[in-house]
């Protein structure tokens, strides 16, 4: 079975296994059965509760095949590097890195699938052969697909934004925190995705809070520390 080894900013390797060519090709079987059952029934609620001229039926046709072209890169930017047929399949799109690919990265590989359709044999053996398992548009873009685990991908994998130029920060009082509290943060963060992680990540999330004297503003307590964590290497990084 390939593996790919992710190398985080914090310098620890992550190993994950590769999706194989099956899955690949399960998840793409997936994606053109709802794309072939949808987009008809789209179209033909646009005709029942409409009267449309034929300008605007070839108008409509004209959408519906472009959004069924693009489908796969706007479902990937929409949904952390995954399709309806790579979230069934349990496999996702990733940088070599481990951290989510920008929307750039997502548009060169979308935009190579039609090589890679075209050159199918060139292809296969790109993603056989290739260390990290890579079609040629993944090659171009720095990206792979692996498979995911079971339960929620730790946010940590997203990157490390704080390094993105053009960076705003969410929590100025971040920076008043101290080296080893933000290494504490910064373990809890690293843990091994298990149950006892996440009961952890509740609890250090609300300390936090309390410490700070301010109110988290994400959904989840792993973003939330994550962006504290963000935002006290950026403003680190100020002050050198």
């Amino acid at each position: 079975m390939a593996q790919t080894s992710i190398i985080t900013g914090q310098y620890v390797c992550i190993r994950q296994s590769a999706a194989t060519v099956v899955q690949r090709f399960f998840a793409w079987v997936i994606d053109m059965v709802a794309l072939t059952v949808a987009f008809p029934i789209l179209f033909g609620i646009a005709l029942a509760f409409n009267s449309l001229t034929d300008s605007m039926e070839v108008i409509i046709s004209v959408f519906l095949i472009i959004a069924y072209l693009c489908y796969p890169l706007y479902m990937e930017i929409l949904t952390d590097g995954q399709t309806i047929g790579k979230s069934l399949i349990g496999i996702r799109v990733v940088c070599l890195d481990g951290s989510t690919p920008n929307k750039s990265a997502y548009m060169l590989r979308w935009l190579l699938y039609g090589v890679d359709f075209m050159c199918l044999g060139i292809g296969l053996a790109a993603i056989i052969f290739s260390k990290n398992s890579q079609r040629i548009g993944d090659l171009a873009a720095g990206t792979t697909v692996v498979k995911t685990t079971k339960g929620k991908r730790p946010a940590i994998l997203n990157s490390f934004s704080f390094a993105q130029q053009g960076y705003s920060p969410h929590y100025p009082e971040a920076a008043s925190l101290s080296m080893r509290q933000v290494d504490v943060i910064g373990r809890v963060l690293f843990t091994s995705n298990n149950k006892q992680r996440w009961r952890q990540l509740h609890q250090l999330s609300s300390k936090v809070e309390n410490h700070l004297g301010i109110k988290a503003q994400e959904p989840d307590a792993e973003r939330f520390l994550l962006n504290i964590y963000n935002d006290f290497q950026y403003y680190a990084m100020k002050v050198v």
